[in-house]
């Protein structure tokens, strides 16, 4: 199980490299806008999980801004296992 998790944050990671070259301009006009509105409406996705998780997250001494950033990057990749291990 715990593969998985590693496979699915390197992935979501991965996709977070998309919205980047967007903003650098390597895609063509339909489709960097579309990889920002994706990413956008992921951004938010994790934010709202965020603020679900972030009281088991501090519950379990792991609210530090990097746990932070992890789970609005790679959402619950990150803290499921956390919480696991509780």
């Amino acid at each position: 199980m715990q593969k998985f998790f590693t496979i699915g944050k390197l992935l979501t990671l991965g996709f977070w490299i998309l919205p980047l070259l967007a903003l650098l301009g390597v895609f063509a006009p339909p489709w960097d806008y579309r990889l920002l509105a994706i990413a956008f409406v992921v951004f938010l996705a994790h934010l709202g999980e965020l603020v679900f998780v972030h009281g088991k997250l501090r519950a379990a001494g792991r609210a530090e801004t990097s746990d932070i950033v992890m789970v609005i990057l790679v959402g619950l990749f990150h803290w499921v296992p956390i919480l696991r291990q509780r």
